[in-house]
């Protein structure tokens, strides 16, 4: 009695249970869904090497169309699914570009002021030694991320070379920012036996939109009292998707 008794007990739980696995399985079959995206500038190989980390459903999964066609068909939970379209808006889109402006400034002992450079004066005046400072010349230069980017500049009768390579553009949010590496190089005067002289060099992240003294350099070009400081400000040119 005890044995039939246990045998039903155990066809009961059996009975029971079937029913609610059955359940459980449709509700994750209804929750899946199958999209084919577009790409813009990714191949469906790229794009798939991107977004399979992402796949969280048994049976989910990201697939190639084809090897001639920018789409991929993901198929996931809406969640996911939305997940992986936001990874897509943040990488699937042409390199940003940003304008950078660059000042070249004197710094002497002069008590003179210069409307030109007016904003950095008190800035400058309140951090270094010198009492006057005095706008050599402007450049303006664009450049995409991971670029590279070379201007001549004039200044007093010297010639400088000014080269920035781009990297980690971040364009959206409190974040936005560019790291630049920077070189400015003083050339060599044309028949006076001058070499190439180095000014400075220099990496930095700057926030877009705000202007960073990058350094400052003594030159010894017959003028022991002077040196050179070179600003940034860097401003977003474009995130075209």
């Amino acid at each position: 009695m005890n044995r039939f008794g246990a045998s039903l007990v155990l066809i009961a739980c059996l009975a029971t249970a079937s029913p609610a696995q059955q359940a459980s399985g449709a509700a994750s079959t209804r929750d899946i869904i199958v999209k084919t995206v577009p790409l813009h500038h990714f191949t469906s190989a790229e794009a798939v090497k991107l977004l399979t980390p992402y796949v969280q459903s048994p049976g989910g999964g990201v697939f190639e169309v084809s090897q001639f066609v920018r789409a991929v068909t993901i198929r996931e939970t809406p969640k996911v699914y939305a997940e992986m379209m936001a990874v897509l808006s943040q990488y699937d889109r042409d390199p940003a570009s940003v304008t950078l402006n660059f000042q070249l400034v004197a710094a002497e002992n002069t008590n003179s002021r210069d409307p030109a450079v007016a904003g950095l004066d008190s800035l400058l005046r309140g951090v270094l030694k010198y009492s006057g400072y005095r706008l050599l010349t402007t450049s303006v230069a664009s450049a995409s991320e991971n670029g590279y980017v070379t201007q001549a500049l004039s200044a007093d009768g010297d010639n400088f070379t000014l080269a920035v390579t781009v990297s980690d553009l971040r364009v959206e949010g409190n974040d936005a920012s560019v790291h630049l590496s920077v070189s400015l190089t003083r050339n060599a005067a044309p028949g006076k036996g001058q070499p190439m002289a180095g000014v400075l060099s220099t990496g930095v992240t700057v926030p877009i939109g705000q202007t960073v003294v990058l350094g400052t350099s003594g030159i010894d070009n017959g003028q022991p009292q002077r040196a050179l400081i070179l600003t940034v400000r860097p401003q977003l040119a474009s995130t075209k998707k």
